[in-house]
């Protein structure tokens, strides 16, 4: 009778085992130490920025070119994205949430219809818009993102 019970209990492990693996899947293929998703907003970003201050151009094309935790649907971010990851009430310098680690205050955001494009400082929460055109504007970092808001 006893090793029927333990049998039992066997079984119906492994059933639960099976039926809750695919919940589990995507949590535990996530490479956490690459990518970070705010739960806020459902999105999906790359926990380090490009590396180094660049123009809207190569910014965008870092994002576009980029494979990370296996996706290659990376983009830059609207203003308004950006605008969610930064808390003004954080003590560190750069005031960004989560884990995502700025080597620079100023990151760039997507091109708008009229050819420039927003840039935002992760110092004070600050954003001007700069041309994109040949190149020039300005300087930032490409911090990407993937996905669409809630």
């Amino acid at each position: 009778m006893r090793s029927k019970r333990c049998f039992t209990r066997l079984a119906m492990s492994m059933v639960l085992m099976i039926l809750l693996y695919p919940a589990v899947q995507p949590a535990m293929c996530q490479d956490s130490a690459e990518t970070w998703n705010d739960d806020a907003t459902g999105l999906l970003w790359s926990v380090k920025d490009n590396g180094s201050d660049t123009n809207w151009m190569q910014a965008n094309n870092y994002c576009e070119d980029l494979t990370l935790a296996g996706h290659t649907d990376w983009r830059l971010p609207t203003l308004k994205e950006l605008e969610s990851i930064y808390d003004r009430n954080l003590s560190k310098e750069l005031k960004v949430k989560g884990p995502i680690d700025l080597k620079g205050d100023n990151v760039w955001a997507e091109a708008t219809s009229s050819g420039n494009a927003w840039i935002f400082s992760f110092l004070n929460g600050g954003s001007s818009m700069l041309p994109t055109a040949g190149g020039c504007g300005g300087s930032g970092r490409a911090l990407c993102v993937r996905g669409s808001e809630k």
